[in-house]
């Protein structure tokens, strides 16, 4: 584009009224600072400067032009809007810089990544995700030494040094948990800023993040085949309607969690093949969702969960439950019927079920998941399918349940012992 002569009035008078500036350059090259004039009709001239910064082009206007018609005091010469045009450029790209400065990830905290992941999680899961936040900023963000510390200088040490100020009252899995919050915080923002942070910054994560050693429970809550039989026996005693007993019985014959017990519906039930197709836990950040998981279960299981799937729509969540209205005081009537949603609705059944069956009070639900992936152990399953079948890992099965592991594959290796004991006659 041709520099336009507009360095005087006579000059000006000459061109045609337009809209779009006439403009020159006064500094730099292409993407550098140029003076333009504009003049509609009807109106006097103005001074315009432009400028691209960051790929981007930037206009603004900087007082009148001194025309023949401009207003006396009021309107700037050429060496004047000249001065003016480069003095409003050198602002504005200090400005830029401030700005895309402040928004480098060198810049950024433990702070921001916590609280963005929070939001995430909200997001995704309001009910979960509030947890996970009143988590993170009561041991993370209120730490404010650790909290303000920048991403990019992050190390091991640092989250060391933090940990050792962690409340000693914590126990070894509570820890854990708030461990696990933070590593998933930390590496979401490593993900999501991995051209600007260090390479090495994911491995000092992981090692200053490192789980706290922890005795599993997983022995003292495996129970016995006639405990479960007379823990889901009680369930069905206390809820006359069958509801809860039909979500703990499928708990014991599953080894499923909560969470994808109330996620199935009535098209997981195949009857005719005597499975159930068992949803995965939504857990972890996979692009896609894992398949459900087939489960045998023998026919009197389905016998007795035939009212939950029978005659019934394939969308409809196959557990349910009534919901009460209040009526009164202390009154309440059945209203309608409706999917089992948070685990903390099973409290009081559960309770009364164990009173019911004489088991411990201590005793906790997930025990029968304890108790369903011991007895595929014992059983000789092969881990890989044991873990599958559970909807979790080998590693997680071989350090939580080493212990039957061992016992397991000794009662296989003592099958295959040579004895060089003479024949009996």
């Amino acid at each position: 584009m041709p520099d336009f002569q507009i360095d005087t009035a006579a000059k000006r008078a000459k061109l045609p009224a337009r809209k779009n500036p006439y403009w020159t350059k006064i500094a730099g090259g292409r993407g550098g600072v140029s003076l333009g004039y504009r003049r509609i009709e009807g109106a006097p001239g103005s001074w315009v400067a432009k400028i691209v910064v960051a790929g981007k082009r930037v206009e603004e206007r900087i007082g009148a032009a001194d025309d023949e018609n401009a207003a006396v005091g009021d309107a700037l010469p050429y060496r004047q809007a000249v001065a003016a045009a480069l003095e409003w450029s050198r602002w504005k790209q200090s400005a830029v810089a401030e700005a895309k400065k402040s928004a480098q990830p060198n810049n950024l905290t433990v702070t921001q990544a916590v609280e963005d992941y929070a939001e995430a999680r909200v997001a995704r899961a309001p009910k979960a995700g509030a947890i996970t936040r009143g988590r993170l900023r009561s041991y993370v963000l209120d730490d404010t030494a650790f909290a303000g510390l920048a991403l990019a200088k992050l190390r091991a040490t640092d989250i060391e040094a933090w940990r050792r100020r962690l409340p000693k009252r914590l126990a070894p899995t509570t820890e854990n948990r708030i461990l696990n919050d933070l590593r998933a915080a930390l590496n979401a923002a490593c993900e999501r800023h991995r051209r600007n942070l260090p390479p090495f910054l994911r491995d000092e994560i992981r090692v200053g993040t490192r789980a706290r050693p922890a005795a599993s429970n997983a022995r003292k809550q495996v129970l016995p085949y006639d405990d479960v039989r007379r823990i889901v026996d009680a369930a069905f005693a206390v809820d006359p309607d069958g509801d809860f007993g039909r979500l703990v019985m499928l708990a014991a014959a599953t080894g499923a969690r909560f969470c994808q017990l109330a996620a199935m519906r009535v098209e997981h039930v195949q009857a005719e093949f005597g499975r159930v197709l068992v949803p995965t836990a939504s857990k972890g950040r996979a692009a896609r969702p894992k398949p459900p998981i087939a489960v045998p279960l023998a026919p009197d299981i389905l016998e007795r969960l035939s009212p939950a799937f029978e005659n019934r729509a394939t969308k409809d969540a196959l557990l349910e439950r009534w919901a009460y209205r209040r009526t009164g005081p202390f009154q309440w009537t059945k209203e309608r019927r409706r999917p089992w949603r948070a685990a903390y609705e099973i409290e009081k059944l559960w309770s009364a079920a164990l009173a019911h069956a004489g088991a411990p009070k201590r005793t906790v639900m997930y025990a029968l998941r304890h108790s369903s992936i011991v007895r595929g152990l014992r059983a000789g399953l092969p881990i890989r399918l044991v873990a599958a079948a559970h909807d979790t890992s080998v590693e997680m099965i071989e350090a939580h349940y080493s212990a039957f592991i061992i016992d397991a594959t000794e009662d296989l290796a003592r099958r295959a012992a040579i004895s060089f004991a003479e024949a009996a006659e």
